[in-house]
């Protein structure tokens, strides 16, 4: 697709650190922790309800894939040479911060996988990616309730 971020990204073969016949993989480029990165088709789609039965049964492994790759990272060159790359000055800000990040020097402790299925849902590029964010003990102050933590006040159900 013309105006793709994700196909383009692809058919340039810009900063993709995984691939397998179904799925590549890169770095966000605006980070919410290090290590965060998103796992992406290679065919143009924009619902995970579109992935074919092949394509599902290559995610999983594809996930796994880029878990192991994130862990076995230097975070802070990762980042030192994303800012190098400067996307823009809005990623630069974001690639920052993860260099004073808690979990910078750290491996992670905890994954969050999400997809967001829908501009409702937030998501801002039309096709299909799943965010694989790395997490670590002391990245928030409350860990209880995970994802739920999108809606503001209803993470925690357990207070």
């Amino acid at each position: 697709m013309g105006d793709c971020t994700f196909c383009k990204i692809y058919a340039n073969k810009q900063g993709i650190f995984y691939e397998d016949e179904s799925f590549f993989a890169r770095f966000d480029r605006f980070p919410v922790n290090p290590g965060h990165a998103e796992v992406i088709p290679k065919r143009h789609l924009v619902s995970l309800l579109d992935l074919t039965e092949h394509e599902w049964i290559n995610l999983q492994p594809a996930i796994s894939g880029v878990m192991e790759v994130i862990e076995g990272l230097d975070l802070k060159e990762l980042y030192k040479k994303i800012i190098d790359e400067k996307l823009n000055d809005q990623s630069v800000n974001f690639c920052n911060k993860m260099l004073t990040h808690v979990g910078i020097n750290k491996k992670p402790d905890a994954y969050n996988i999400g997809i967001n299925e829908g501009e409702a849902a937030g998501r801002t590029v039309h096709h299909l990616h799943v965010h694989i964010i790395p997490r670590f003990y002391g990245d928030v102050q409350d860990y209880v309730g995970g994802v739920r933590h999108i809606i503001p006040g209803m993470g925690n159900y357990k207070k």
